[in-house]
């Protein structure tokens, strides 16, 4: 291991994580001063690794994004993705309801124990339909969508100056859709790819932050699961699934 020039305060020896755009499944790998944080000490090096993309990514549509505020209403699509089950602790934090998508009970369930407020199983019933049940028919203040499938009904449900956040595409589907409605409720949809977001202070800062708030138990990573470098493909599997909770780790 080794460090370059220009790299600041950063050392052999220091604990750090990371987030860059190429490179992953290797047991080293080079990457950028300005996109490490330092881990602290009474953090799991492992679950710290799970930490940047997540916290990053919930936090910047939740607050840069979403604009989310005490007292608001928010759903989160996929809450028990790693982008997910981060965003309901820190809109919990922040005073909001929360609501989230999910598949099966007893990820509802788990996730119910940590906070979340109102869980809808789409296994079990019309996302559409639970979520107007649940608001009485209000809409809610912000929707943050990392799925892409599931944006159609995203864009339904929120109130009439209510805001989206598109964050992924998860699935992979190519997506079609009519904005016209969105429009005439004046409501405010966002795209957000945070590969080129992490360098700027505030996100950095914010990172920062919530490493620290990590560390002292006020947020949980959810590390779901972690797997050997060597089971990269079972892995992979576990994760493309529907039963997994938060972050699946590769550990060299």
């Amino acid at each position: 291991m080794a460090v370059g020039y220009d790299v600041g305060a950063r050392h052999i020896g220091q604990k750090v994580t990371s987030f860059d755009l190429s490179g992953s499944h290797a047991e080293l790998r080079a990457v950028a001063a300005s996109r490490t944080w330092l881990v602290p000490d009474r953090l799991d090096i492992a679950a710290a690794a799970a930490l940047p993309i997540a916290f990053g990514t919930a936090q910047h549509c939740l607050f840069a994004r979403g604009e989310l505020k005490s007292g608001e209403t928010v759903l989160i699509q996929a809450g028990a993705g790693g982008v997910g089950v981060v965003a309901i602790q820190l809109a919990r934090r922040a005073g909001a309801t929360v609501l989230a998508t999910v598949s099966g009970s007893k990820r509802a369930g788990q996730l119910l124990l940590r906070g979340l407020d109102h869980a809808i199983d789409h296994r079990a019933v019309d996302v559409f339909e639970e979520f107007k049940r649940l608001t009485e028919g209000r809409g809610v203040d912000l929707v943050v969508d990392p799925v892409g499938a599931t944006l159609r009904t995203s864009l339904a449900v929120p109130r009439s100056e209510g805001r989206l956040v598109f964050v992924g595409n998860a699935g992979g589907s190519k997506l079609q859709l009519d904005l016209w409605p969105a429009l005439q409720a004046n409501q405010l949809p966002f795209g957000v790819f945070m590969g080129t977001q992490f360098e700027k202070p505030d996100v950095y800062q914010a990172v920062s932050r919530m490493l620290e708030q990590a560390a002292n138990g006020e947020l949980d990573a959810m590390v779901d699961r972690r797997f050997p470098l060597a089971a990269a493909a079972e892995a992979h599997g576990y994760a493309e699934g529907r039963t997994r909770l938060g972050r699946v780790l590769l550990v060299p």
